[in-house]
């Protein structure tokens, strides 16, 4: 049954917003999951999906060699992406360095 009270326009806001970014989570929570899918073994080793600005997907990577390589493959990557996942509307990349490995969640060190 619907409630057709009143509401405040900010429990409205809220309750749209909550709902939107709870889905857009979920869409790239499962996009991250298929990353090595979309880019390769090797280039998933060293690089990371960190969030979407614009439009542009932002990609971390360990070295700047592994940048370079993405750049390269950039269109692939692109194309991969639209395919799989267009409620993303990602249309660009766009890179950093960092520490994938310090960046990732590791397992217990080992004794």
């Amino acid at each position: 049954m619907e409630d057709f009270r009143v509401k405040k326009a900010s429990e409205i806001l809220s309750r749209f917003f909550d709902d939107n970014m709870f889905e857009a989570a979920t869409q790239f929570g499962a996009f991250r999951s298929t990353w090595k899918k979309i880019v390769g073994e090797r280039l998933a080793d060293h690089s990371r999906p960190k969030g979407i600005v614009h439009h542009s997907l932002i990609i971390s990577a360990d070295h700047s060699g592994w940048i370079q390589l993405l750049q390269l493959n950039q269109e692939r990557i692109l194309a991969r992406i639209s395919k799989s996942y267009p409620e993303l509307e990602i249309n660009g990349l766009a890179f950093m360095i960092e520490d994938t490995k310090e960046a990732s969640p590791r397992a217990e060190p080992t004794p």
